[in-house]
């Protein structure tokens, strides 16, 4: 491939990397989001780093913000948090994130809803899921016959609502959402949200609204990226201000069991790199819980969280300079998703655009914005295919089996993928 040198945009490349916004506007924390102890233990400092998903114009490009980024963990109940909040309004009125632009999201909730209608006994009742997105998951669970109501504060979700035809609430999901949805379409079989329930600060007002809706015996079930993989694969780039919690089983339980609600099954499933389903009931509900939920919370308990702060700064410093020793030797080098992995994966890198050409996103939501904090262009798939570079940061790493087969042509020509986690590695060298 061409070892022509290609330099970043000077105007871009001049700007400054971070402009903070007053303080005032970020919470910071020192008790436990789920059981109040004040036994926090720092894991890792990212300094400043921008809002993941918060995808910038040109025009905004000297005006960027970032806030602070330190994520805990409490000793207490396991649960892995960030301390500093950043308002829900600066992050979700104006997403980005798109479900449906991924090919193994869309079999997986595919699967999900048509099984979950069938367990459940949901069809012809009403299944309702916060952090609804784009209906990823909606669209099934209607095809298998349940009747379904989303909510969701996003302008992503109100207009596949309105494209699709299924009832929003367009709202952030707590008690009085769930009572407005209670009124209008009557109690839930099933209460559902997945890759959202690490997504607010206040965690209770998220159960107490799925007990306002649920019924008797209906189940909520929910699926969040898992610590214990997050540990493992050292997944420092999904820690960001979107997610403000990383939970284990054993922090789950400890969050649902003050409302009335115990876990009685737990399923490992591969999404985001590693993550859980979990379904849980009534205290009273006549349900046995799975020997799987006593068996991994036992299991916990054997984590070494300690180590995961000596393990990011040996990928980031590794990552950092395999990529500067290319750009060296006059090799192009670009991003391969826009997802807010790569926001912070970019930025603690310290990886800008004179070393990152642009980043390719399959989104058309992104195109022609930028990283922020790094100010490097979010280029569409043509741009990948007609300017290919000799070196991609699969940014996306944890689709890779995904990329790597729709990528074929570009390893045929000799271009390489360098896969930054669990271990730095190149993907297509002989």
């Amino acid at each position: 491939m061409s070892e022509e040198r290609s330099e970043p945009d000077p105007a871009i490349a001049a700007l400054p990397r971070h402009r903070g916004l007053p303080r005032t506007r970020v919470t910071t924390r020192t008790t436990c989001r789920t059981c109040g102890s004040d036994q926090l233990t720092l894991l890792v400092d990212y300094g400043d780093m921008p809002l993941a998903g918060g995808f910038l114009t040109r025009g905004e490009l000297t005006d960027q913000a970032a806030f602070p980024l330190r994520l805990a963990r409490c000793s207490g109940c396991t649960l892995m948090q960030i301390l500093d909040s950043v308002p829900p309004a600066e992050i979700f009125t104006q997403y980005s994130y798109v479900s449906s632009t991924t090919r193994t999201l869309i079999e997986h909730f595919a699967r999900m809803g048509h099984e979950l209608v069938a367990q459940e006994q949901a069809a012809g009742r009403l299944v309702v899921e916060f952090g609804c997105n784009d209906g990823i998951l909606l669209r099934p669970l209607r095809e298998a016959g349940a009747r379904v109501v989303g909510v969701d504060p996003s302008d992503v979700a109100l207009r596949a609502s309105r494209e699709d035809g299924w009832p929003l609430v367009q709202a952030y999901f707590d008690e009085k959402a769930a009572a407005r949805v209670k009124a209008e379409h009557g109690l839930a079989r099933i209460v559902t949200g997945n890759n959202v329930f690490a997504h607010v600060d206040d965690l209770h007002a998220i159960v107490r609204g799925v007990t306002t809706l649920l019924e008797p015996d209906g189940v909520f079930v929910f699926e969040v990226q898992y610590q214990g993989d997050l540990l493992a694969l050292v997944q420092y780039d999904t820690v960001y201000h979107e997610h403000a919690c990383y939970h284990s089983l054993t922090s789950l339980a400890r969050q649902l069991e003050p409302h009335g609600l115990r876990i009685v099954d737990v399923k490992r499933i591969p999404i985001h790199s590693g993550s859980i389903r979990v379904t849980a009931a009534r205290l009273g509900a006549p349900r046995q819980a799975s020997p799987i939920v006593a068996d991994m919370i036992a299991a916990e308990q054997g984590w070494r969280p300690e180590e995961f702060a000596s393990q990011v700064e040996n990928r980031r410093q590794t990552l950092r300079n395999l990529v500067r020793d290319l750009r060296r030797a006059g090799r192009r080098v670009a991003g391969y998703g826009a997802a807010g992995r790569s926001t912070i994966l970019l930025n603690f890198c310290g990886l800008g655009p004179d070393l990152v050409e642009y980043v390719v996103d399959m989104s058309p939501l992104r195109y022609g914005k930028f990283v922020p904090g790094v100010s490097i262009p979010i280029v569409p798939p043509d741009v990948f295919q007609e300017r290919p570079p000799d070196y991609a940061i699969m940014t996306a790493w944890n689709y890779e089996p995904e990329i790597v087969r729709k990528e074929q042509a570009f390893l045929a020509r000799g271009g390489r993928f360098i896969v930054p986690l669990p271990e730095v590695r190149i993907v297509g060298e002989t």
